[in-house]
């Protein structure tokens, strides 16, 4: 689940379409609706709250503390790249006590306003953990993102290859499914897709079409439809990204200094 849509780091081809300055999070009010209304029927392996940058979610650690009272024998993790982390000043210690992993992401050897901070936020972190205990892991990026679109901005499109099957084989983010607005999706380039859509217009782009008019599965579905949507593999949404993916530096452009939480 994308606690926050914003990130203060613009990473080209990022999947969930951060690096186009999505803003605003999902107020707890509202996101504690969703989580209970699936407790009852899913129990993930992997629980893992993510954006955007979910540091800039005010109610943060609300979450961590209801994802631990849902899920308790569920793997939880925090995703997050790192530098925010003063925001939340018992964010540590809510780790400890909620057996939540932090995993921070690594984006760039290059850029340096972005490794200065990085490894300041980093020194903090370890010794929080020493201190505390909690889980540490690391997601280095490889400083390659694989991209789910072609182009860029407004001139973004699918790929539409009309191969779903081997799509859906090749895909790295079969294993994400997605909570947002309520419902569950298959993964978040088709969940968040109405962000960049309403952001560069391409809900008036005739390739967009297919993709932006799925359907996700709402709470009220019935156990089979639950079922049928939990083992379904490729579909035709799958045509939305590459056959083969083509890594590239992802050029990351650091906005530390315009926060947009």
């Amino acid at each position: 689940m994308d606690l926050a849509f914003s990130c203060d780091l613009a990473c080209s081809g990022c999947t969930h379409y951060s690096n186009y300055g999505n803003k605003g999070h999902v107020s707890f009010d509202i996101g504690e609706k969703w989580l209970r209304a699936w407790a009852g029927r899913l129990t993930p392996g992997t629980f893992s709250m993510l954006g955007g940058e979910p540091m800039f979610n005010p109610d943060l650690l609300s979450y961590l503390r209801l994802a631990y009272e849902l899920w308790p024998e569920s793997e939880r993790v925090l995703i997050s790249n790192g530098l925010n982390h003063a925001r939340h000043p018992k964010l540590f210690e809510t780790l400890a006590t909620t057996h939540t992993r932090l995993d921070v992401s690594f984006h760039s050897y290059k850029d340096i306003q972005y490794l200065d901070q990085f490894n300041q936020s980093l020194v903090e972190i370890e010794r929080q953990r020493q201190r505390l205990g909690f889980m540490l892991g690391y997601r280095p990026s490889e400083f390659t993102f694989y991209r789910t679109y072609q182009g860029e901005g407004a001139s973004m499109r699918p790929y539409a290859q009309n191969d779903p099957l081997t799509s859906w084989t090749v895909c790295l983010g079969k294993q994400c499914m997605t909570l947002h607005r309520g419902c569950l999706w298959k993964c978040p380039p088709l969940a968040f897709l109405e962000l960049a859509a309403a952001r560069f217009g391409l809900d008036k782009v005739k390739e967009w079409q297919p993709y932006l008019a799925y359907q996700p599965l709402a709470p009220s579905a019935s156990d089979a439809e639950l079922d049928a949507f939990l083992r379904r593999e490729e579909e035709s949404c799958c045509a939305m990204c590459p056959t083969r993916y083509e890594y590239q530096e992802h050029g990351l452009v650091s906005r530390l200094a315009k926060r947009m939480a």
